[in-house]
This record gives structure tokens, C-alpha cells and sequence, in this order.
């Protein structure tokens, strides 16, 4: 579901800031909105053009600069799975230029409250990614360098409703986060959970750009296993409305999978996921080879909650396979999760000894996710009956 929230980030402007002292060119504002649209399709190539024009156009503006950053973070979260190290280090100096560029131009635009919106965004995806990567004081301190920017757009200008997406998502998981984040956080900004929700709603109903990136953050709020915050019946209702609006989506499919499944109404996640699978494997281009070990750990977990503990091993055992075609390449996410849940299909079956193995072979992968914290407990205590149904995506 994280994969989804990328878009979530963009800064964009928005229809009418009315109290800028620099209205954003309307070619730039055109190419931004095609860019993203792009984005959204997975069509990244078309996006990269799109962005590639506005840096050409518009060189001292931060907007196009923040979107060819866009375009490489769409590749790692979306094409490679959070899986290139490489993609990550380019993300890295895309954003550093981009952040440059608007930095210099608030200098000479500082009532420029798009442009504050936009590096706020840029800080906004550094700290996701930070998440991602549980670099949690990175997170932090990118996090509030987002919010500085972000309030000040707003201070600008209230109604620069797409603003309301960054100060939502921070003012939420400053407020729900664990660890040392949230320890920083408390001493220096304590975040709102509760408010933060409400922000994203305000950013879902008005916001002209982010509103459907608000609601994917929603959505992924929503089927938080465990949360408080959770309401997966809102989540599948808005998954399938996504779905309908891109029928050709393989992302937003999977949402839906993720929401029917939160939702506890796994025969109809399973017939998607099924549907998913046959996709991908007619060669459907838009399901892409890649996706293959996501669908596999998904269809064994549903299997695992259905309580059929050797189909959904023989899932997950079919995903770690994967792992094998490309020894030299950087193992993905959904691969590696696949080995730890071979391990808890094993332990519900009985075969402890078996099931260590797995765990320890899923620790011997570097592990760039954070995997490690969630397995170690397994060595002592097998994974069990009442660990169901569980999360669907990795921890």
C-alpha cells in the first residue's frame, strides 16, 4: 500500500493562489498537471517529457525540477519495488537539485506560496522515503522542513487546499509513529493525529491536484491493521471507485486487494488477487513481471487466513523462487517478505525447525526494509493461529 502514496507528496499548485506574489505560469501549471497524470497512468516515460518541457521552459522554477525528481521516485516505489539502492542514490541527487533550485528562487519569489508548497513536497517524499527505509531521525528532520514550507504556503494562502496534504500526512504520523521519531517529535512538535485526518479529508474534497493522492493516503490509513484509525469499509469503497475510474491500473488494483482484505471479506480479495494473477500471467503489459511476488505473498496470505497453510506455502515458495533468477541482482521487497512467510506457513503447520530455517534465510538478505526487527521474535515464539489474519503488505 506504501508503494501508492508517492503521488501523495507531489507539491502541486493549486488552481488559484490568490494572495502569491508569483502566480504560477499557466504553461507550467498545464505541464505539471500532465506530468502527474502521467505519473498516475505509470506511463513515465510520457511524464518524464512532460517534466524535461518544464525544466527546459522554465529552468529557475522548482516545479519542473521537483517533477524529473518525481519521475525517478515513481520507478523505485513503483517499477522497482522499493528495491534499487541505485534509483535511491539518483532520487537522492534529483531531489538535492530540485531543492537547490527552489531554494534560490524563494530567495528572489519569498511570497511565492506554490513554490513553498513545492519544496515542502520535496522534503515530504525524503522523508517518506527515509520511512521506508526506517531511518527514523532522517525522517524527522526532512518531515519538519516539509511542515516549515508547507505552513508558510498556507500562511499565504489558506486556500491552497492541495497544501493540506503535507501538513496532514505530518501532523498524522507524527502522531502515530513508534520509536525514536516519535520521541523527537514530542519534544519538539507533537502531532495530531486526529487533526491530521481531517486535513487530508479537507485536501480529498477541495484540493484540485492531491485530492485522489489524499485519498490513497486515506486508504492506506485505513486498512492499518490494528489501528485505531482504521476503517476498511470506507477503504474498499473508495478502492473500487479508484478501480473504476483506472480500470487498466495494476496499482490501484491492488489497493482494492489490500482493502477487501483489511475489510475481512477475503473470498471476494482472493477473486481479485486471482484476477490480478491471470493478468500478469496472459502478459498484460501494465502488469508487469515484477509484480509477481506482491501477488503470490498476497494470495498465499489470504490462503494462510482461509486456514489452507500448504497452498498458501506453495505461494510463497513460488515468490521466493524469484529471488533465484537474477543471484547478482539486489533482492526486492515482496521476494523477501515471501521467505518469512514461508516461515509462518511452516510454523502453522508444525515444522518449527523448518521455519527457522526460513526466517534465517530471509535475514541474510541486506535488509533495506526493516524486516529484521519483525522476524527475530519468531526465533523464540512460533508464528501461530492467533497471529491471523494479520497485515496483508510488509510491516
Amino acid at each position: 500500500m506504501k508503494s501508492l502514496v508517492l503521488c501523495a507528496l507531489l507539491a502541486v499548485p493549486a488552481s488559484a493562489a490568490k494572495t502569491s506574489y508569483e502566480p504560477l505560469p499557466a504553461e507550467l501549471r498545464e505541464l505539471s498537471r500532465k506530468g502527474l497524470d502521467a505519473v498516475y497512468a505509470v506511463t513515465l516515460p510520457e511524464a518524464q517529457g512532460y517534466f524535461d518541457e518544464a525544466v527546459k521552459k522554465y529552468p529557475d522554477h522548482p516545479f519542473g525540477h521537483f517533477g524529473v525528481a518525481m519521475v525517478k521516485w515513481a520507478h523505485f516505489e513503483y517499477l522497482e519495488d522499493e528495491s534499487d539502492p541505485a534509483l535511491d542514490e539518483e532520487y537522492e541527487a534529483l531531489t538535492d537539485k530540485a531543492i537547490s533550485v527552489g531554494d534560490s528562487w524563494l530567495k528572489r519569489h519569498p511570497g511565492d506560496a506554490n513554490a513553498h508548497m513545492c519544496i515542502g513536497g520535496m522534503h515530504g517524499l525524503r522523508a517518506r522515503l527515509a520511512l521506508l527505509q526506517h531511518r527514523w531521525i532522517k525522517a524527522y528532520f526532512e518531515g519538519r522542513k516539509a511542515l516549515s514550507h508547507t505552513r508558510k504556503a498556507l500562511e499565504l494562502d489558506p486556500e491552497l487546499y492541495d497544501a493540506y496534504l503535507g501538513l496532514g500526512m505530518y501532523e498524522y504520523y507524527a502522531g502515530t509513529l513508534s520509536g525514536v521519531v516519535k520521541v523527537l517529535a514530542k519534544l519538539f512538535m507533537k502531532g495530531d493525529a486526529e487533526q491530521g485526518l481531517k486535513y487530508l479529508n479537507l485536501c480529498r474534497e477541495k484540493g484540485y491536484f492531491n485530492s485522489t493522492a489524499a485519498e490513497l493516503i486515506l486508504i492506506e490509513i485505513y486498512t492499518q491493521t490494528g489501528s485505531r484509525y482504521a476503517d476498511p469499509r470506507t477503504a474498499v469503497k473508495w478502492s473500487r471507485e479508484l478501480r473504476a475510474r483506472y480500470p487498466d491500473h495494476a496499482q490501484m488494483h491492488f489497493v482494492e486487494i489490500v482493502s477487501l482484505f483489511e475489510n475481512r471479506q477475503y473470498a471476494e480479495s482472493r477473486t481479485s488477487a486471482e484476477n490480478y494473477l491471470e493478468r500478469l500471467e496472459s502478459g498484460d503489459p501494465v502488469y508487469r513481471p515484477n509484480y509477481l511476488p506482491r501477488i503470490l505473498v498476497a494470495l498465499g496470505t489470504i490462503y494462510l487466513v482461509e486456514h489452507e497453510y500448504q497452498k498458501g506455502l506453495e505461494m510463497f515458495l513460488r515468490a521466493r523462487q524469484t529471488l533465484a533468477k537474477d543471484p547478482g541482482a539486489h533482492p526486492t521487497r515482496w521476494a523477501v517478505w515471501a521467505v518469512v512467510r514461508a516461515g509462518h506457513a511452516l510454523d502453522l503447520q508444525g515444522l518449527r525447525d523448518k521455519a527457522r530455517e526460513y526466517y534465517r534465510e530471509a535475514l541474510s538478505y541486506k535488509d533495506e526494509w526493516g524486516f529484521g526487527e519483525y522476524i527475530k521474535p519468531y526465533f523464540k515464539s512460533p508464528f501461530a493461529k492467533t497471529d491471523l489474519p494479520g497485515s496483508l503488505p510488509p510491516p
